[in-house]
Formats: structure tokens, C-alpha cells, sequence
């Protein structure tokens, strides 16, 4: 069976957790110590080099440091880079944001022979073009845990494969999100080929979560309103709460809507009035909307601006709006999978609390 490098390093300690779950997932595995040599990790973090020439400034590793420990995947090429892909595409979603400082390789089958290993660590994996295909992150066995996940299920992993690409084409990131910061984005352009991004980026979104057959089911025989007030229409409501619950969302939940600095923004429907409660109702105008408003909304900025030939409207689509539609899929991809909002350390304390004596 051939052994794939996947470019993914993780941290020493972390590599009892990964392999584990990837067992789950029917993974056959390995970690190597890391050819690149290019992070080191010691006890409160680590640190890196972004050029191979810069190793030998490096320096050797000084007491209580170690090299990284490099994923292997032992599976055919296709399959394996189904796997080593998935895991990306999961990673960025965690994140909420594309790490545009490495590449998106594919595996890279390594010879069981020594000789040619140790020359291919040498001469290919410490040269330029290779060496900056390595990367660490140190929520990536969270990654790992949303690809494993979603692997029995094609659907998920094309919902994961479309967020990520949704990402990679147009995001903010999340921080810049946060209402201490108000508005710091333009809100629109006037450049065409922005809205064409924009549009691709919320149509990917949104056919992710179609994937995880989570959109508003409704027709002209059975509407989604009963009035202009947005009174959702009971069997279709019902509906959409049952495939929720199903797929393990939490309905408790709400979404922050975000819409900042002046009233220029697309109105979104349904119209609510529920502001966030850090909101200022000037420069930040959050709105909370439940779960099927949220998902609504997406569909409603997807159907009416976003798919089909573009019109009046679509010049004022810009990064709120797509970052709007990317939080909801990734809120429910992440929820799908059982691990929106848990972080590798969570991780951590649910495999010690499995092996702990009872």
C-alpha cells in the first residue's frame, strides 16, 4: 500500500489524538518526524521558518524542543488525497478564514527504500516549492476530527469541499467581524468583477448548505409567509425544524446577523427587529435572527441577487454579506459534524475522559 506525505504537521503531543481519530474514520495512518524541519514546538508554543535557506540560522533544537510529527496516509492516491484534501478543506472551515500562506498540495507518495527517502527529504523537501507546502496549525486536529466525521457521508464532505472553496474566494476574517471593530470594510465596490466574487462566494456557501439538505422547503401552493409580517407558515416551519433537529442543530441558537456602518446594505428578509445586544444601532446594527431566519435569509440573498442574471441589486452584495451566509453553513456543517465551537483541547479532554478508569 503506498504511503502518502500529506504536508499537514502536527505537534508532537497531539498525534495520539489524531491517529485515533482517524481510526474512526477507517484511516490507516503514520507520523513521521518532519523532513522540512521547518517548526520547532517546546513546551509553552513553537515557531517556524518560512524559507528553507534561513534552516541553518535555525539552528539545531536546544533542550525540551522538538521537530514536528508529519501525517502519513497509507491508501491508494486517489483515495488518499480524498482524505489529505477533506482534512484541508475542514481545517479552513474551523479556522473561518483561508491561510493564504500555504499551498493546497496534494500527497506526495514516499518510497519505503531509505536511501531514496533521506534524498527526498534532503534534496526536494528542503528546497523552495516544496518546503513551504508544510504547515502547522494548532487547531487542526479539529480539522481532522470534522473530516473524519463527514467521511461516511458524501454529502457533508461536498458541503465541506464548497464552504472551503467559498472561502479560498472571497472572506473576511472573523475578528474583523467583531462589533469592538464597527465597520472596516467598504461595504460595496464598484468593480464588476468583486460582484461576480462576491456572488460565486455566497453561491457555494449556500450550496453547502443544500448539501446538507438544511434549506427552506416551501412553493406557491405551501409559501414559506402568511403575511407581510413574516409569520412563517406553520407546516413549512415544521419542516425545517425537523431536518434541523435531525441533523443535530441546535434550534436554542441564534445567528448574529451582521450589518454595519450606514443603511446601505441589501435589505434581507425576513425583516426582524431582534438587535444584538452589543449592537449601537449606528455604526453597528447586528440583527439575531433563530436558525430557519437565518437560513432564509442566505436563501433569500442566493435566489433574489447572487444566482441568476444579475440586476439593480447585485453592485451592493459585498464582504458582510458574504461573510453573513459563510457563518451560517459553517455554523452548520460544524454543528452536523458535533463539533461547532469545540477546539483541540476539547478534543483532548474527551479522549482522557474515555481512557480514564471509571
Amino acid at each position: 500500500m503506498p504511503s502518502l506525505c500529506s504536508f499537514l504537521v502536527f505537534e508532537p503531543t497531539q498525534t495520539v489524538l489524531v491517529a485515533s481519530l482517524c481510526q474512526r474514520a477507517g484511516w490507516k495512518v503514520s507520523f513521521i518526524s518532519d523532513p522540512s524541519k521547518r517548526f520547532k514546538f517546546y513546551n509553552n508554543g513553537h515557531s517556524e521558518v518560512s524559507q528553507p535557506g534561513a534552516l541553518a540560522e535555525f539552528g539545531a533544537l536546544g533542550e525540551g524542543e522538538n521537530h514536528g510529527q508529519l501525517l502519513m496516509v497509507e491508501a491508494e492516491e486517489t483515495e488518499a488525497n480524498n482524505i489529505i484534501q477533506l482534512i484541508r478543506a475542514a481545517d479552513l472551515i474551523v479556522e473561518g478564514f483561508p491561510d493564504q500562506k500555504y499551498g493546497n498540495p496534494s500527497g506526495f507518495e514516499i518510497p519505503d527504500d531509505e536511501s531514496e527517502r533521506a534524498s527526498i527529504f534532503e534534496n526536494l523537501f528542503r528546497t523552495t516549492g516544496f518546503f513551504e507546502l508544510f504547515s502547522f496549525k494548532m487547531e487542526r486536529p479539529v480539522g481532522v476530527a470534522v473530516a473524519a466525521n463527514a467521511w461516511s457521508d458524501m454529502r457533508t464532505v461536498y458541503a465541506i469541499h464548497k464552504l472551503a472553496r467559498s472561502y479560498e474566494t472571497e472572506a473576511i476574517t472573523p475578528w474583523s467581524a467583531h462589533p469592538r471593530y464597527g465597520q472596516i470594510f467598504e461595504k460595496h465596490s464598484g468593480e464588476f468583477s468583486d460582484h461576480v466574487r462576491s456572488s460565486i462566494a455566497i453561491n457555494l456557501a449556500f450550496s453547502a448548505i443544500e448539501e446538507l439538505n438544511l434549506q427552506i422547503n416551501s412553493s406557491r401552493e405551501k409559501p414559506r409567509w402568511l403575511d407581510k409580517e413574516y409569520t412563517w407558515n406553520p407546516p413549512v416551519l415544521t419542516d425545517i425544524t425537523s431536518r434541523l433537529e435531525k441533523a443535530g442543530i441546535d434550534l436554542n441558537r441564534t445567528v448574529d446577523w451582521i450589518a454595519r456602518g450606514d443603511e446601505t446594505e441589501l435589505a434581507i428578509q425576513p425583516v426582524r427587529d431582534r438587535f444584538s445586544a452589543y449592537g449601537d444601532g449606528q455604526v453597528v446594527r447586528d440583527i439575531e435572527l433563530s436558525i430557519p431566519d437565518a437560513i432564509h435569509a442566505c436563501s433569500y440573498l442566493r435566489n433574489f441577487v447572487a444566482a441568476h442574471a444579475f440586476g439593480k441589486e447585485t453592485p451592493r452584495l459585498g464582504p458582510y454579506e458574504v461573510y453573513n451566509v459563510q457563518q451560517v453553513a459553517r455554523f452548520l456543517v460544524l454543528s452536523k459534524c458535533g463539533l461547532f465551537n469545540v477546539w483541540t483541547h476539547d478534543l483532548s479532554e474527551r479522549m482522557d475522559s474515555q481512557v480514564r478508569p471509571s
